[in-house]
């Protein structure tokens, strides 16, 4: 299936929400595969259970999965030696809990600038629910662009496709571009991004709540 991006004009406003309905998590699920496909030749055709966009004029300009680690299995885990809560205990130095990691995933945007306003909105959110850690595999110009907007992320160790197996395929050349796990506090994020003036743009109603 084709989909064919229409780009909404800068000055529209961007309004950050969660896909409720089946016809919005489909927009965004063809948005994901349309954006791997054409920046690594890779095909996607499995999405994390809550996806969260940016919309202009009712279309998603860039979008982003979650998955609590509370409620099964992280992708993650697939490249840790140990589960997510005892990698980050181990990192750390000091006991984790499963029910505060959360994993983000399909992470895409059909233009340059917009994931630095999507953090903001999802490191919120998160925090919102009471999220401490979010991991999540990415290459380094994603890792530098969220670096850029002041937040801290730990390394945990380069992504080794291995344990795909056939699904590597797949990927495409997603991997040639040397992805990392990395971690990131979502509250100490949530904090410097308030100090840095970025949370003020965050207009009542675009904040979404959990179900």
């Amino acid at each position: 299936m084709s989909l064919t991006v229409i780009r909404p004009t800068p000055e529209s406003p961007i309004e950050w929400r969660e896909a409720r309905h089946w016809s919005e998590r489909h927009r965004l699920e063809q948005l994901v595969s349309h954006c791997f496909a054409t920046q690594h030749d890779a095909r996607i055709t499995q999405y994390l259970p809550r996806l969260f966009g940016l919309w202009q004029q009712e279309r998603p300009v860039a979008a982003v999965g979650v998955r609590r680690a509370d409620e099964g299995r992280l992708f993650q885990e697939g490249y840790l030696d140990a589960s997510a809560e005892a990698s980050l205990t181990q990192a750390l130095g000091t006991p984790i809990a499963r029910g505060g990691i959360a994993e983000i995933g399909n992470l895409v945007s059909s233009r340059r600038g917009l994931q630095r306003v999507l953090f903001p909105y999802l490191i919120d959110q998160l925090a919102e629910e009471g999220l401490h850690w979010v991991l999540f595999t990415a290459i380094p110009a994603v890792i530098n662009g969220i670096r850029r907007l002041g937040i801290e992320l730990m390394p945990l160790r380069l992504a080794d496709p291995a344990w795909l197996g056939q699904d590597r395929e797949a990927w495409g050349h997603y991997y040639d571009q040397h992805p990392w796990v990395m971690a990131g506090d979502l509250r100490l994020a949530r904090e410097r991004l308030r100090a840095a003036g970025l949370l003020s743009t965050l207009r009542e109603g675009d904040h979404v709540r959990p179900a």
